[in-house]
This record gives C-alpha cells, sequence and structure tokens, in this order.
C-alpha cells in the first residue's frame, strides 16, 4: 500500500505516519455532513482521503437507518471487507493491517451487535460522537479491537464549527440535530435524539468564516426538523434567514428538511423578502389521506399542507416545491392511497422522492397488523411515480425558452457529447454543451437557456458566464 511521503506524527504514545481513509456515505445530507466532519478531524491524525478501498489504511462506512435500501447495501459492503483483510501487501508481503469502522445511524442503535456479528469489523460509533473519531481511532491503532461507542451528548448547549473538506462552493451547516416528532414510522428520534439547536448567532458567525476563508457561496441548512430551529432559544429559522440575508458573498441559502406542523406564518414571510433564499422547498407530505396522516402521527391534515403550499407560492410565485411519499404504509385501503394519487394532481410537485413503506425496528408501525403485500405496495408506488411523471414532465416543460442562472458542478459525456451540469435556484439540474471543448465551467454561476425538457432531463445552452464569483 503506497502512501505520499510526507512526516510521521507523534499522537500521544504512538506514532502516525501517512494513511489513507476511504469512506462510504449513505442516506440524507445529515449524514454527508457527518462524514465531513470525521474527514476533517481525522487530519489531524495523518489521514488523506483516497478513492480507492484498495490502498485505504482505514474504512468507514457512515451508515442510514430509514431506507431498508440502504440498509442492507450496507451489509453487504461491509460483507465485502473481509476481503481487504485478506488482501497480502505486495511490499511488505504481510496481510493489510486494515481497520474497518461503522458509524452512523445503524451504529446508533446495533453498534455492539455489528462488532459481534462482523469478524471484519473492528469498532462502531453513534451519531453524537463524531467528533470523537479521533480518539476511536487512536484506540483502534494502539491495539483495542471490537469496541463500539454510541452515547449521547448530554449536554444542554449544541456547540459546532462546520468543517469542509471538498473543495467545493456548497456547504451543508448543521443548525439543529434530534427530533421530537415520534412519527410513527420514523427511527430518526431513536438514532439521533432529542431537538437541539445552536444559537443563532454562532451559525451566521460559521457562515461568516466559510464565506470569507473557504469561498462557500452557497448553504445548505440541516436539521432532522429545521423548522423547529431556535425554540427553546426564543429563535427562529425565519430569523436565521434574514440575518444570512446579509452575508456578503453569499449567493444562494437552502434548508432541509421540513416539517408541514412547523412552517410558521413569518417562515412563509421569508420566502417573500429573502433575497437568498433559494426558489425550492422541500416540505414531505408521506401521504395523501388524512386517516394515514392520523395513524403516522404527523399532526396535520391535507387541507392545512395544501394552505401551506398555496402560502408560501403566493410569497414566492417562482417557487417549486417537492416532497416525500410512503406507499403502502401498513393497512393502507385503496381509497387511502388514491387520496395520494390525487394529492399528487392538488399539489403539482416538481419532484417526489417515494419509496414503499419498510418497518424499522423500534417505531411504533413495526408494531401494527399489516394485510398489505410486497407486490400491492409495488403496485401503488409505481402507480404514483407514473402519475408524478405526467405532473413533471408538463411542470418542466414550462421552463423552454427561459434563461436560468446555474451553479455548475460537473462534468460528463452523455451519446458521446461533453455535457456541464449544474443546479438552478429552483434545485432543477440542467446540461448544457460548452461554447468549447476545453472550457472548464466547474464551479462556476452561468446563465443558460433552456432549450428541451423532459420529466427527468432538462438541457439548455448556455447564454451568460459569470465566473466562480458574481458581481452585484
Amino acid at each position: 500500500m503506497s502512501n505520499e511521503k510526507t512526516t510521521s506524527l507523534k499522537v500521544g504514545e504512538l506514532d502516525f505516519p501517512p494513511r489513507k481513509v476511504w469512506m462510504k456515505t449513505y442516506g440524507c445530507q445529515m449524514n454527508y455532513h457527518d462524514s465531513e466532519r470525521i474527514l476533517s478531524n481525522l487530519q489531524s491524525l495523518n489521514f488523506t482521503m483516497t478513492t480507492d478501498q484498495q490502498e485505504a489504511d482505514l474504512v468507514i462506512f457512515n451508515t442510514c437507518a430509514v431506507r431498508d435500501l440502504a440498509n442492507q447495501k450496507f451489509y453487504s459492503h461491509l460483507g465485502e471487507t473481509k476481503h481487504l483483510k485478506a488482501h497480502i501487501n505486495p511490499e511488505t508481503g504481510l496481510k493489510n493491517d486494515v481497520i474497518v469502522a461503522a458509524g452512523g445511524c445503524i451504529a446508533q442503535t446495533e453498534g455492539k451487535e455489528l462488532v459481534k456479528k462482523f469478524k471484519t469489523l473492528d469498532f462502531a460509533f453513534g451519531t453524537d460522537v463524531i467528533d470523537n473519531i479521533g480518539e476511536m481511532v487512536y484506540r483502534a491503532y494502539a491495539g483495542e479491537k471490537k469496541f463500539s461507542v454510541t452515547s449521547w451528548d448530554r449536554s444542554e448547549n449544541y456547540s459546532i464549527e462546520t468543517k469542509i473538506t471538498q473543495g467545493t462552493p456548497q456547504a451543508y451547516v448543521n443548525i439543529i440535530k434530534g427530533c421530537d416528532k415520534f412519527c410513527s414510522y420514523c427511527i430518526v428520534p431513536f438514532t439521533r435524539g432529542r431537538e437541539k439547536s445552536r444559537r443563532l448567532q454562532e451559525v451566521v458567525t460559521d457562515i461568516k468564516r466559510l464565506v470569507e476563508y473557504s469561498g462557500i457561496q452557497e448553504v445548505m441548512l440541516l436539521g432532522q426538523n429545521v423548522n423547529s430551529f431556535g425554540k427553546d432559544n426564543n429563535e427562529s429559522l425565519a430569523q436565521l434567514i434574514m440575518e444570512l440575508d446579509g452575508v456578503n458573498g453569499l449567493e444562494r441559502l437552502r434548508y432541509t428538511t421540513s416539517h408541514p406542523y412547523d412552517v410558521t406564518d413569518e417562515l412563509v414571510a421569508a420566502h417573500a423578502s429573502s433575497k437568498k433564499l433559494a426558489d425550492s422547498l422541500h416540505l414531505p407530505v408521506q401521504s395523501g389521506s388524512n386517516t394515514v396522516l392520523q395513524r403516522m402521527l404527523r399532526e396535520y391534515t391535507i387541507e392545512h399542507y395544501l394552505t401551506l403550499l398555496g402560502k408560501m407560492r403566493k410569497a414566492n410565485p417562482n417557487i417549486v416545491i417537492s416532497t416525500d411519499i410512503i406507499a403502502g404504509f401498513p393497512n393502507e385501503t385503496e381509497e387511502e392511497h388514491q387520496a395520494t394519487v390525487k394529492l399528487l394532481e392538488l399539489a403539482q410537485y416538481d419532484n417526489i422522492f417515494s419509496y414503499t413503506y419498510s418497518a424499522r425496528s423500534g417505531t411504533k408501525s413495526a408494531r401494527m397488523k399489516d394485510v398489505l403485500t410486497d407486490d400491492i405496495r409495488g403496485k401503488r408506488l409505481r402507480e404514483i411515480q407514473n402519475a408524478q411523471m405526467i405532473i413533471q414532465a408538463k411542470l418542466r416543460g414550462q421552463m423552454v425558452g427561459k434563461t436560468f442562472r446555474v451553479l455548475v458542478e460537473e462534468k460528463g459525456i452523455s451519446k458521446g457529447v461533453t455535457k456541464w451540469t449544474g443546479r438552478t435556484s429552483c434545485l432543477r439540474i440542467v446540461h448544457f454543451e460548452p461554447e468549447t471543448p476545453e472550457h472548464d465551467y466547474k464551479w462556476h454561476w452561468v446563465d443558460v437557456e433552456i432549450i428541451s425538457s423532459t420529466a427527468l432531463s432538462t438541457q439548455g445552452k448556455i447564454v451568460k458566464d459569470h465566473g466562480k464569483r458574481l458581481t452585484h
């Protein structure tokens, strides 16, 4: 295993030569934010990131417990690490001394069981101890194996500094952790704990630092229920948004995830008055049926939800709205399912994230007796998705002929043609061809005129390249 030649570090009683860490992240933006923090903390132990698992000295899986598919992928990937530990290093002729760790939501609830079940897993750590990753890695290199750290942060105050490692102008900034809602299907309160907010001024100072010293121009404010931000401190998400409106150099602001019950008139007004807030809102509905919402313990009705959408669209006529939908909640009737299909037409979502229901151990819905089969759930999911595609194609078609400002993220090749890809303020992905083959648009702000669209793809032509900084 080759490493870049840099100086070995002395930490406590151990020497830490240059090493490589490979990480796989599953699930939501919060997990990607946590991975950034983990990688940043490991730099102090002489680790640099690699995208090649074969050359890694440390392998970390940052897990998600919300979706069954993410669970199964993790277990499969973890099982494959036995080949890493059996691999003979051609430079030394010895087996690789690879350390394998699992963090995140699955590790929070199943940490002890994981290290017992999987021989290749050296340690597990929960969601509230990620900033202690250096200490845990130290313990592993000191010879301690098969341990699990899943304790909760019991302090009243929640204070962190956002860590950036990717070199992009976009940053995830966590402003609140945990959730107090206890929806009947959701495991988040058990994997992330109860709600705890950072102080508003700390967040503002944090983002000002990111803008000034790290070149950050677009920020996503994160929380399991971001609308509850600041409740215990007599502060609010709307106040934070308006404070951030005054940060010079910050061009675009987003937030996720919202709970409809906690959307206030003050927050709606922020969507009308903020100059930085993006033209997109993710507002999970989960079901179009009031009776299903009651069983989900969601605390709102469809009538209340649709009123919120109307208020948001009045506040910002350019806003586009996306949502989450669970198909086949336990004992969902055909009538309840059709109410969800009807909701799609009423809400006119720009995009949906839809899944079949899967029980999570420890949740209330997992204890419900259920008459639905996987076939019924799959059929209903396909019906929801097909109905959404028709709506989505119509809405995306309305973009044609209009010009949007896009933050360019990456280059790719489609059917032999080089195209750049970026996102609009309304979070739609746009593809466009470069003016010249060698032109580099990465992380540039560009104006793009939409020339064609489908339900899933939007094509444009470049109108103006503003470069990496906008001038106002």
